[in-house]
């Protein structure tokens, strides 16, 4: 379909903007002097409301170590800062830390904190927040979803279990620097999305200190998170209608130029409709059609962006684990013309989560192309019940996912498997999918797997199941568990690239998850709004503080 109009002639490749990725930078020694200092001089008085689109139904648990959407990371990306944070090219680029350094075996990571960075009530953010933050996300009874990548600081499992008062690897080395030191080297332990950061937003120990961990989610202060050091103020809650911010004028990183902020929960139809009618200022997650069909609109930006995300679906391994059953379905499923239909081609097919950066790149894998007579083939062999009905979960109101389902459910019948359509509330999806997993596939797209193989782990790793981590699936393979804690441990890249091909082929022949593609991003953006710099990062508001508003 290239050539046929605008948005398919922009076209990105996420090899070119991507490249080698900052993880090849990462993966040596260096200092990261991130030196961005706010000016002197008080900006302009912040004016303007900025409208932005948002899932019409999420968990509002405003409790940052719970974080598992995209509407609950936006709201702590505005509310709170973490030590470093991913700009529009996926670069690291200052947060709280104003420089930092990676030791020569990458089993160490140092920080210096700001000097003007404080909280929105006025007190001061310090070392001991970024040492509060870390140690009660290490508790058990937090159940920190960020655990895969804390537990690999040295003595986090000991603190964990009871038998460490300390975490020996968290080090507090003077008022402005914190240390951690990891039980073993990871060159990529500062990629990942939410679900899998050891880049945690940072909480504010003089309001959270006496904080019962088991308890963390009914404190006042994650109902009404009003003090945090982002580049906006939590004011205010409506259910099914919209969370409110209002500008922080001692934000370290500038003042932000748009005083208020509404993140409007609608369904994607509404917030489409708003779009064009000039009430909502940026819709994220457009659909190609809507892209295509507004590109001329003078009123608007369409842009596409690469993604580095994954449209898959897990599939529960303790129900299904026979791998044979898992390759039938992929077999079964027409991607290539489900891609057309579903994304007009915006976007290249993948036959495992280890999509990038370039030099993690294969084109060895079983691309499981259309076959229905090898589904029927291995389905049995697997000696398939075809008498048992199977369910398909998602978050009501993700468009991709209700485009594709019912062509999934069809041709998944037609090799002798059951699918009955079972969309949720996105509390209730989380809570059958994350919190208390009960469920036969789960449809879900994004994250951040194009920054770097290892992203991956936080997914696949036996150890991270949940509820405690990312791994869905409840997936468990020692070997590929060795090949992950290999290839984070080795700065080398041709080394990394040797292990992350072993990985990817474990992952292609197990396939512990359905892989579709990854996706393009569309954003639709009014022409009165100013400053925004799509790209591969999902998280678009990142310099938030920078946007400006034109509407005289």
């Amino acid at each position: 379909m290239q050539g046929r109009n605008a948005i398919g002639q922009r076209r990105i490749g996420r090899r070119r903007l991507v490249g080698q990725s900052a993880a090849a930078g990462l993966a040596v020694a260096g200092v990261g002097h991130l030196g961005v200092t706010r000016s002197a001089a008080r900006q302009e008085a912040a004016s303007g409301i900025l409208q932005m689109g948002r899932e019409s139904e999420f968990q509002p648990n405003f409790n940052p170590m719970q974080v598992a959407t995209g509407t609950q990371t936006q709201i702590c990306d505005l509310i709170f800062g973490r030590l470093l944070k991913v700009d529009t090219d996926l670069n690291l680029v200052p947060d709280l830390a104003e420089a930092y350094e990676i030791s020569d075996d990458a089993t160490q990571f140092t920080f210096t904190l700001r000097d003007d960075a404080v909280w929105h009530d006025g007190e001061p953010v310090t070392v001991d927040d970024v040492i509060f933050t870390y140690r009660l996300a290490m508790r058990p009874a937090a159940a920190a979803r960020q655990w895969g990548k804390l537990s690999q600081i040295a003595g986090a499992i000991e603190f964990n279990e009871g038998a460490s008062d300390e975490a020996a690897g968290l080090e507090r080395v003077d008022d402005q620097t914190v240390r951690f030191t990891l039980a073993a080297p990871n060159v990529a332990w500062l990629f990942g999305t939410a679900l899998s950061n050891s880049l945690m937003w940072i909480l504010p120990e003089h309001i959270l200190g006496d904080a019962d961990p088991a308890a963390l989610d009914q404190h006042p202060f994650m109902l009404a998170p009003e003090v945090g050091s982002g580049a906006y103020r939590f004011i205010d809650y409506v259910p099914d209608q919209y969370v409110q911010f209002e500008a922080n004028p001692d934000f370290y990183l500038g003042a932000p130029k748009i005083g208020q902020v509404f993140l409007q929960l609608a369904v994607p139809t509404t917030q489409l409709a708003q779009l064009e009618s000039g009430q909502l200022h940026l819709m994220p997650r457009m659909s190609p059609r809507d892209g295509e069909r507004l590109q001329d609109d003078p009123a608007l930006r369409i842009e596409p962006a690469p993604g580095v995300g994954v449209f898959q679906i897990a599939v529960n391994n303790e129900r299904f684990p026979d791998k044979r059953v898992r390759q039938a379905m992929m077999y079964a499923v027409d991607r290539a013309a489900l891609l057309d239909v579903v994304e007009l081609g915006q976007g290249r097919l993948v036959n495992s989560t280890v999509i990038g950066p370039e030099w993690a790149t294969y084109d060895d894998l079983d691309d499981y192309a259309y076959d229905p007579g090898r589904a029927r083939e291995l389905l049995a062999e697997a000696e398939w019940d075809g008498s048992r009905t199977i369910s398909l979960t998602w978050s009501q109101g993700f468009q991709a996912i209700e485009l594709a389902a019912p062509v999934f459910q069809q041709q998944l019948a037609e090799v002798g498997i059951t699918v009955e359509l079972a969309p949720l509330e996105s509390a209730a999806y989380l809570q059958a999918v994350v919190t208390e997993p009960d469920f036969d596939l789960a449809w879900f797209g994004g994250g951040s797997y194009g920054m770097d193989p290892d992203v991956s782990s936080a997914y696949y790793l036996s150890t991270t199941w949940t509820p405690a981590g990312a791994n869905t699936t409840h997936y468990a393979n020692e070997a590929l568990d060795e090949l992950f804690i290999a290839g984070r441990g080795t700065p080398d890249l041709e080394e990394r690239a040797a292990i992350y091909h072993d990985v990817a082929l474990t992952l292609n022949e197990d396939v512990p998850t359905l892989f579709f593609w990854s996706n393009n991003l569309i954003w639709g953006i009014s022409a009165n709004l100013a400053g925004v710099r799509p790209g591969p990062n999902q998280y678009i508001w990142w310099n938030i503080q920078e946007w400006s508003l034109n509407e005289g």
